[in-house]
This record gives structure tokens, sequence and C-alpha cells, in this order.
């Protein structure tokens, strides 16, 4: 994968994403005008705010994936967000006792639709969460007094959400959802619910509708050319037909938990761990090609790429995507991991690429190319967790760095259902790293408290 060309995919589209976000807010401040009732301005101003966010950020999230089942599961689990969010809202906005009732109701049917949609085939949910959206809407707006600046951001997040979920049909369900959202619209026009510049209203639906089927079809074009390119490599390389290769996209990650149960290998046995995994380096293949096919991945590479400075050491590079990166931008490039299948795929990637690149396959030979010539980075993501003395490992790692160094890596937290082979390290990182004179140099964006990363940037003083 060429990380530029991803760069500037998401560029334009962080573009095209805060123009449409630009012309919601004009068009939600000419709807508001005349308004007055600060419950309602601040409910439509959250809802249009939260419409933005999504809009800015999830067609991509969603579409650059190799695996179908993410959209329904986003579908179902942001659903229970929004349950939760009506019945906070609905209890603290409320005036009287009717509408806490009403907040509660609406709650509850959020959370009943979310049941029935668990039991129907994905394909039917854009109709289905439109259709029960809108009978949640209408008697809400007509007898329980529900703003009407409420109801247009609503009906515009509703659309957005089905639009966003749909397979191949964004375009013409941002068409009906247009027509029926500003059919509901007309109806409210006769009981004088409409605001002061009615066509605003309807104008949110449409930008939230079409924006959102332009960003999530262009998310699917370029998804495409990115399962092309790494179809192309994979094919090749291993002799699998397309239909194998995206077999192996799905059900390598299960396969690898399975397996790694089954083996059940006690976490200070570095012996067997590291044959189980040259053992099963080929599920690893193909995991770790999936994954680096999906937004999460693509945007954590290219964020910690950005760290790289002189030589550079990848320690458990697998498929080599970070470090072919590196070769590719001019940087001296060190691979380290098991000799296993994705070794040889990603010796065979630089060969065909034709980057130079060391490779490496113990600690011995790491320790020779770092005599030569030091580094100036070390890089170990999804590696850590796998190997039972972490202190020993910082230890190594950190050893390899000139003055001015710096050491990007993540430890994910512990054993999960998904990963069981994550080992639970007790450790507390940054005081350990601190202790050895390492300085902190995360990044803004690695410091906000509620963001779940687990990535670490220590830099070794000059």
């Amino acid at each position: 994968m060429d990380y530029r060309k991803q760069e500037a995919y998401l560029r334009r589209g962080r573009l095209a994403g805060a123009v449409a976000i630009t012309v919601l807010a004009v068009l939600s401040v000419l709807a508001a005008q005349g308004m007055t009732r600060w419950r309602a301005d601040l409910a439509f101003s959250l809802v249009v705010v939260a419409l933005g966010v999504s809009l800015f950020y999830t067609p991509d999230y969603l579409h650059l994936t190799t695996v179908g089942e993410t959209r329904p599961r986003w579908a179902i689990k942001i659903r229970s967000r929004i349950a939760g969010a009506v019945l906070i809202l609905g209890l603290l906005l409320a005036t009287s006792a009717h509408g806490r009732i009403a907040a509660l109701l609406a709650a509850v049917w959020l959370i009943g639709m979310m049941w029935l949609a668990r039991r129907i085939s994905p394909r039917w949910l854009p109709g289905l969460f439109l259709i029960t959206d809108w009978l949640l809407i209408m008697p809400c707006m007509f007898h329980g007094g529900l703003p009407v600046l409420v109801t247009i951001a609503t009906l515009a997040s509703s659309v957005h959400l089905a639009v966003v979920i749909c397979s191949r049909l964004y375009w013409q369900c941002a068409v009906v959802g247009l027509a029926t959202g500003g059919l509901l619209l007309f109806m409210a026009w006769g009981h004088q619910f409409v605001p002061a510049l009615p066509w605003a209203g309807w104008a949110m639906i449409a930008v939230a509708g079409f924006a959102t089927a332009w960003l999530v079809s262009r998310a699917e074009r370029h998804n495409a050319q990115n399962i092309v390119a790494a179809m192309a490599e994979l094919t090749e390389f291993t002799g699998y037909s397309p239909d194998k290769v995206r077999q192996l996209w799905e059900t390598s990650g299960r396969q690898l938990a399975e397996n790694w149960t089954k083996a059940a290998i006690p976490e200070n046995d570095r012996e067997r761990m590291a044959e189980w995994y040259r053992l099963n380096s080929e599920l690893y293949l193909f995991n770790i090609s999936a994954y680096n096919l999906t937004y999460k991945r693509i945007m954590s590479n290219l964020r910690v790429i950005r760290f790289a400075r002189g030589a550079c050491l990848d320690y458990g590079a697998g498929n080599g995507e970070i470090l072919l990166e590196l070769a590719r931008r001019g940087h001296p490039a060190v691979y380290f991991d098991v000799d296993g299948v994705t070794m040889r795929f990603a010796r065979y990637r630089a060969q065909r690429q034709n980057l130079k690149v060391q490779f490496t396959v113990s600690k011995e030979q790491i320790r020779e190319a770092a005599a030569l010539h030091g580094f100036d980075t070390v890089f170990a993501f999804d590696v850590l967790e796998h190997m039972p003395d972490l202190p020993g490992e910082l230890d190594f790692l950190s050893s390899l760095l000139r003055p001015g160094g710096v050491m990007v890596f993540d430890v994910p937290a512990g054993s999960t259902k998904a990963h069981p082979m994550h080992l639970n390290h007790n450790l507390n990182v940054f005081d350990y790293m601190g202790k050895k004179g390492l300085l902190d140099r995360r990044a803004f964006y690695l410091r906000i408290p509620f963001r779940n990363e687990e990535k670490y940037v220590f830099e070794v003083p000059r």
C-alpha cells in the first residue's frame, strides 16, 4: 500500500466533509431563525454537531474494510448510543412528566428496534431504521411536542445513518430519505410547526443524504483500489484464488484465536511460543493483510510513520507494511520477525517494489545492524503483547537507539476473546521508561485521556 496515496485520498475527503459540515451549519442557522426556546435550540445544536462528526468520519470508517459485517454491527451499536442520548437528553430537557415519559418510551422503542435488527438480514437494515425512525418521529412531532428544529435534525440524521449502511444503493436511499422526510415536514406545515424558512429544513435533509452518498461512494471506490492491489500481491505470492484470499481475510483471526486456545502454551515458554508463531504465520499473513486495509489501521500507520527519522528498525514487522513505506521514503530499514510466511511475503514485496530492506531473524543480527549504523527510530507494533518478558524487550529495544533516537510502540492491554494470545503484562510503561531516563514524546492526539490508544513514544536524551 502506498501511503502517500492514502494521505491524498483522506485529505480530499476531509475537505469534502468540511464543506458539507459548513453547509449544514449555515442551513441550521437559517432554519433556527426566530426560534427562542433554549431547550429546543440546545437539543437541535447537539444533534447537528453529532451529525457533522459522523458525516466527517463514518463513511471512511465503515467502508475502508474487507469485513462485510462491519456496517450492520456498527448500525446496531450506534443505535444503542442514540437510545442512551435520547433518554438522557429527553429527561434533562423535558419540561413536564408527559415529556419525560415520551423520552423513556422513545428509548425503549429504539432498543426494541435494535433487538429486531439483530434478527433480520443486514440488507434490510437501512429500510428498517428509516421506517421505524419516522414511526417514532411522527407521533412525537404531532402529539408529543417534539420541537420542529429537533425534528429536522433528527430526520437528517436518520437519512445519513440509513445511507451510510447501505450496500451500493446509497443514492437511491438518499432520494427516498429526502422524499419521505420532506413529506413529514410538509405535513408539519399544516400544523404550523415549520420554522421561518421551511426550505432550510428540507435542504438539511438533502445535504445529509446526498453528501453521505457521495462520501460513501468515493470511500468504496478507494477501498476497491486498495483491495485490488493487496489481492494482486497475495494471489501471486501464495497461488491462492481471490475467493480463497477473501475467505482467509474473513476467517484467519478466528482461526488464530482457536489455534492458540488449543495449544495452551504457558506464558513463560518462549520456545513453544516462537514455534507456534512460525507454524501460524500464514494465518497471520492474511489477518495482518485484512487489518491493514481498514480505516483504523491506515490512520494509525499514517500517524506513526510521521515519527520516523533516520535509520529505522521495525521489531515484529509482520507483512512489512510500515517498514516498506519507510524504505520507500528513503529511510535505511531493518526488518525483524520470526522466520515464517510473513517474512517471506515481506521479502517478496520488497523485491517486487525494488526497495532496500535488511532482514533479520535474531537479536544478535539486530545488534550487529545497530553496531554498524545505530538506529534513530525503533517501531514495535502488535508484538510486545505476545512476549512474556516485557521489561526485557523494552530494555533491549531502547538500548539500540542513538542519543536523540525515538522508540514508538504499543502494548495492548491483555487477553481478549478475539485475541487470547495477548499476554497480561502488569507494567506501568511510563514509570518504567521514565526510570530509564527516556522522555515521553507522545503527540497531542495520543495524550487525550479518553482515546483508546495504547501507543507510546519515548526519546533517548541527547
